[in-house]
């Protein structure tokens, strides 16, 4: 059996390994090539992932021949396997001896030796390897495109940081809504309760505060209402506007970046009116910058949180 286990390790060598790079051998390969360009990032990482998939191959297939050979050895029991089944096994290891696995025409002289008796036994032999390496294949893809995923990932984290990325959505708070008719700024919205919610931006004064450079989207949707249980309005004729309006404090003013609204006859014939303005749009915003929203007839707004609110967040980077 130890001759046996001197030939079973030859179905792990190559054929550089087998001497078919001995001495005497022809060089093929060109005598004056240039040295490789270093290659890039992306490659370098993909280089290292295929290097660390063959040496895990290769180790798994050592590991796999080696205990394929020790099962067979542990199956040479008398009273667990035939004596012309254990010739049969010695025979093909014998075989192998000097013979690489990579040499069709010399495993085909193999197979002309092997008694047609120990043919079922090679077979099976070979199914077995066969069916390792392929596990081992398939292990080692799936681990190599994991790590591929997985750097992918880490690398969008690092660029983009989705996660870190400025939003805000606020939402109206119904208790500090002024009355009148004339155009006012809003100031009171929650920025952390029910849907509303803010990440690296600030809310102060009513006013949504810049803190990164870049250019952002931003948004506002504002819904006027009125019941005939309200009581009468002032007037029929009504302008319902919303002003998205940002200001500088480096240099102090305020611009207009959005408006949007209609006037409405809202006579006494309808026991309920209902009007939505909504505007959006992207905007180059620097940190520091301020964004507030001003109506008009603000005790006319709808205090839902799903009517009455606005909101940004950051596209991309100031380039």
């Amino acid at each position: 059996m130890r001759r046996a286990s001197r030939d079973y390790s030859k179905y792990t060598r190559g054929s550089e390994e087998m001497g078919s790079g001995g001495p005497g051998a022809p060089h093929e390969g060109p005598l004056h090539a240039p040295p490789p360009a270093p290659p890039a990032p992306a490659a370098a990482a993909a280089s290292r992932s295929v290097f660390v998939a063959l040496l895990g191959l290769g180790l798994g297939q050592v590991v796999c021949s080696v205990a394929l050979f020790l099962y067979f050895r542990a199956q040479m029991d008398p009273n667990r396997i035939s004596e012309d089944d254990t010739y049969c096994i010695n025979k093909i290891f014998k075989l192998h001896e000097n013979t690489d696995l990579q040499d069709t025409s010399l495993e085909s002289q193999d197979t002309k030796l092997i008694p047609d008796s120990c043919k079922r036994i090679k077979q099976a032999f070979q199914a077995a390897v066969q069916k390792e390496l392929q596990h081992i294949v398939r292990s080692q893809h799936i681990r190599a495109e994991k790590v591929m995923v997985e750097g992918s990932w880490a690398d969008m984290a690092r660029r983009g940081k989705p996660d870190t990325q400025p939003f805000a959505h606020l939402t109206i708070n119904a208790t500090d809504i002024p009355s009148g008719s004339h155009k006012v700024s809003l100031s009171s919205w929650y920025h952390n309760r029910g849907w509303a919610k803010i990440s690296n931006m600030t809310f102060s004064n009513g006013k949504l505060i810049v803190n990164q450079d870049g250019f952002y989207y931003l948004y506002a949707n504002i819904c006027f209402r009125h019941h005939e249980t309200s009581g009468d309005l002032a007037s029929e004729y009504l302008q319902l506007m919303v002003y998205v309006v940002k200001t500088s404090i480096k240099i102090p003013s305020s611009h207009t970046l959005m408006k949007g609204g209609s006037t409405k006859n809202w006579s006494g014939n309808s026991e309920f009116h209902f009007y939505s303005i909504n505007v959006g749009g992207f905007f180059k915003l620097r940190a520091g910058e301020e964004i507030s929203i001003e109506v008009s007839n603000p005790s006319l707004l709808d205090p839902d949180q799903d009517a009455t609110y606005f909101g940004a967040f950051k596209v991309r980077d100031i380039d």
